[in-house]
C-alpha cells in the first residue's frame, strides 16, 4: 500500500478494513526544493503521530512500514526519527541513508523489533545511519493532529511572522479609520470579540473537518456551507420568534465550545458516515448560537455601521490570533474563542445595561 495524500489517505487508513505487509510513505513533495525552504505544506496531517500509529495499525504481523524523505537538515531527520519511535511504542526506527542522496528511509516493523544487518547493506551501497538521529544532542518537537507543522522542527513564534502579522494590523487599522465613516464606538466591543472568536471557530471547523472528511477542497466548500447555513438558521430564529434574551444563546455557544474540545481531545468520532455528520454538527453548532447572539445584539444597536465595522476589524485580530497555533495547536484555538466570546458577553450585559440610560429601544 502507498501513501501518496494527505487528509484522504488518513481518511482512508481509518475506514479500511483490509491489512497489508507494507505501507510505503513516498515522495509526497519535492523535499530537497521545497520542504524546507518555503512555505509550501502539501500533505502536513501524513506526516503526524496519529497517522503513523493509524499506518501501522493496518500492518498484517511482521508488516513493515516504509517511510521515504529527502533529509536536507538533521533537525527534520530527528523529528521523523521520534516520531516513528512515538508511532511503534517506545521502539526507534530503521534509518537507512540511500546512497550520496539526502533522501532516508524510516523503517519499522508492526512488533517493533526490525533489524537490518550490516552485512546485508555493505553490498547494496546502503548506509544505516540510526545512530545519528539517536544522539540525544539533536532537539526535535513531534507533529501531531494538534499541531501539524512537520516543517517545523521546533515550536517557536517565527519572528519573520510577527513582524509581518503587526505590519497588517497596523495598516488594516488605518484602512478602517480612512475609509469608514462610522468609527467602532466602546460600546460596541462585543462585536469585535464576536467577530474575532467567529475566525477562530472557522479555522478550527476547517482543520478538524479535514481529518473527518478527507479531501480538503471537499472539506472547505463543507465547511463553508455548514456556516452560511447556520448563520442563515441563526438569524431566521431570530427574526421569527423576535428573541432578545443574550444569556441562553451565549450558554450554549460556551457549552458547544467545550463540548467540541472535548470531543476533539478523544479524536473525534468515529469515522462513518453518521460519526462524520456528527462531527460536522458539532463544527458548527458554535457558528449558529453565535449567530443568534450577533443578530440579537445588533437589533438593539445603536449604529449598524459602526457595529459592523467593529465586527470586521475583530475578524481581522482573530485571524491573527490564528498563528498563535504555530505555538499552542489547534486545539487553543477552542480556549482562545471561549476567552473571547466571555468578554463579548461581558461587554454585551455592560453595553444593554446602558441602554435604558441613553432612552434608546431595542428595534
Amino acid at each position: 500500500m502507498g501513501i501518496d495524500g494527505g487528509f484522504s489517505r488518513r481518511s482512508f487508513l481509518r475506514t479500511t478494513r483490509a491489512s497489508y505487509d507494507m505501507v510505503v510513505y513516498g515522495l509526497l513533495d519535492s523535499h530537497t526544493l521545497l520542504s524546507h525552504g518555503s512555505s509550501v505544506r502539501i500533505d502536513s496531517f501524513v506526516y503526524t503521530v496519529e497517522g503513523l500509529r493509524e499506518a501501522r495499525a493496518r500492518l498484517n504481523e511482521g508488516g513493515v512500514l516504509s517511510l521515504s524523505f529527502g533529509v536536507m537538515t538533521n533537525e527534520i531527520g530527528k523529528k521523523l526519527y521520534l516520531m516513528m519511535e512515538k508511532a511503534f511504542g517506545g521502539h526507534p526506527p530503521v534509518c537507512i541513508k540511500m546512497g550520496e542522496s539526502s533522501f532516508v528511509a524510516f523503517l519499522q516493523n508492526r512488533e517493533g523489533n526490525l533489524a537490518v544487518p550490516e552485512s546485508q547493506l555493505a553490498a547494496t551501497g546502503l548506509t544505516d545511519i540510526s545512530s545519528e538521529f539517536a544522539n540525544p544532542a539533536l532537539q526535535a518537537d513531534l507533529s501531531t493532529d494538534d499541531w501539524p507543522f512537520f516543517y517545523m522542527p521546533r515550536r517557536i513564534y517565527p519572528t519573520s511572522y510577527l513582524i509581518a502579522l503587526a505590519l497588517i494590523l497596523l495598516l488594516s487599522i488605518s484602512l478602517i479609520g480612512n475609509f469608514v465613516s462610522a468609527r467602532p464606538a466602546t460600546g460596541q466591543a462585543a462585536f469585535f470579540f464576536l467577530g474575532a472568536g467567529f475566525m477562530l471557530v472557522e479555522t478550527k471547523g476547517i482543520t478538524e473537518a479535514g481529518l473527518a472528511f478527507g479531501n480538503t477542497w471537499h472539506v472547505i466548500g463543507i465547511v463553508i456551507a455548514g456556516i452560511l447555513a447556520m448563520a442563515f438558521l441563526a438569524n431566521l430564529c431570530v427574526q421569527q420568534f423576535k428573541l432578545n434574551n443574550l444569556v441562553v444563546p451565549y450558554f450554549l455557544l460556551m457549552a458547544s465550545l467545550v463540548g467540541g474540545w472535548l470531543i476533539m481531545q478523544n479524536h473525534s468520532f468515529s469515522p462513518t458516515t453518521e460519526g462524520r455528520l456528527a462531527t460536522l454538527a458539532v463544527l458548527v453548532a458554535p457558528i449558529f448560537f453565535s449567530g443568534i447572539v450577533f443578530s440579537t445584539l445588533l437589533r438593539s444597536s445603536g449604529g449598524v455601521s459602526g457595529a459592523m465595522a467593529a465586527n470586521v476589524l475583530g475578524a481581522l485580530c482573530g485571524g491573527l490570533l490564528e498563528y498563535n497555533s504555530m505555538y499552542f495547536g489547534f486545539q487553543s484555538l477552542y480556549v482562545l474563542a471561549m476567552g473571547l466570546y466571555l468578554a463579548a458577553f461581558v461587554f454585551s450585559v455592560a453595553s444593554r445595561s446602558r441602554v435604558p440610560a441613553a432612552g434608546v429601544a431595542g428595534a
